[in-house]
């Protein structure tokens, strides 16, 4: 549920109000994986899993598929480190970099995600209805596409 009242969201504009409802979306998602045996995971971690290629991905490129800073990028492997999801080692050519990739329980988060996207789908076509659905989905399809 959102931390604003009706009259509030009814206020926002139409680009907040879309980011609240993304928002909603993806700690719903979370939420779900969370329950399934991944407790540890923020939202502020997926990123991480999300942007990784299957060989492994440097912590430079890792941060720029996020749209953050190298720092902050490595904070965040480093937890996901301890929590078992990421495991990080050097560049095979260049000794500056380091490159990340899943572990046996990163993989087993990142596979287990779209089962917990297709579940709040399904929450938001009980909450809409059928028809609802699939009419706010074509418009943010012609949102997107413009």
């Amino acid at each position: 549920m959102s931390d604003l009242t009706d009259a509030e969201l009814r206020a926002l504009p139409l680009g907040r109000l879309l980011l609240h409802a993304h928002r909603r979306a993806q700690a719903a998602s979370l939420a779900k994986l969370q329950a399934s045996g991944h407790a540890e995971i923020r939202l502020g971690h997926v990123p991480v899993i999300t942007n990784l290629d299957p060989e492994g991905t440097r912590i430079t490129d890792l941060a720029a598929r996020a749209g953050m800073t190298r720092q902050m990028m490595g904070r965040l492997v480093k937890e996901l480190e301890a929590l078992d999801y990421v495991r990080s080692r050097p560049h095979a050519t260049d000794q500056r970099a380091v490159v990340v990739s899943l572990t046996e329980r990163g993989e087993r988060f990142r596979d287990e995600a779209p089962a917990a996207m297709a579940a709040v789908d399904r929450d938001f076509a009980e909450l809409l209805g059928s028809a609802e659905l699939t009419r706010l989905r074509e418009i943010l399809l012609r949102i997107s596409a413009s």
